[in-house]
């Protein structure tokens, strides 16, 4: 059986990606992280969104407060790329949203329990609003520094 696959054809990508080839790597890094986290604040505030919804108002811990949008700098140094990640931080409890370690299998669910998916889809459903964001929040940084 093969797996789910989504294809987009993202107008003005190929001559960005042109236009990176030819920029040095510290460049690339100023347009390319602050793009991708606005692209990512789109799974950030949808995931936290659905998190809102499906969280146990009974409990003093709370998850949307501990969703987080974080770049993997170690991960994105090792493969040359900038990787923002949107997912459940560990906290202790009195911190933030308390300790959520219970937010795996809300998301996942468990033998006993369906899961309540709140990442997975806030990611799934906005792949295409994601990758335009990122298009352009990087067009408006390639202006911002001074590039056309």
């Amino acid at each position: 059986m093969m797996g789910d696959f989504v294809s987009y054809k993202l107008n003005g990508a190929e001559e960005l990606s042109a236009k990176f080839k030819q920029m040095s790597e510290k460049l690339r890094e100023n347009i390319v992280r602050p793009a991708a986290k606005d692209a990512m604040q789109i799974v950030f505030d949808d995931a936290k969104d659905r998190a809102t919804r499906i969280d146990d108002p009974e409990t003093k811990n709370y998850i949307p407060k501990n969703i987080a949008l974080v770049e993997r700098k170690k991960q994105g140094q090792a493969l040359g790329a900038v990787i923002m990640s949107v997912g459940v931080r560990k906290t202790a409890a009195g911190q933030r949203g308390g300790n959520t370690f219970y937010w795996r299998w809300v998301e996942l669910g468990t033998e006993h329990a369906v899961a309540k998916p709140f990442i997975r889809p806030a990611l799934a459903n906005n792949r295409e609003a994601v990758f335009k964001e990122f298009l352009s929040s990087a067009k408006f940084q390639l202006l911002k520094q001074g590039l056309t």
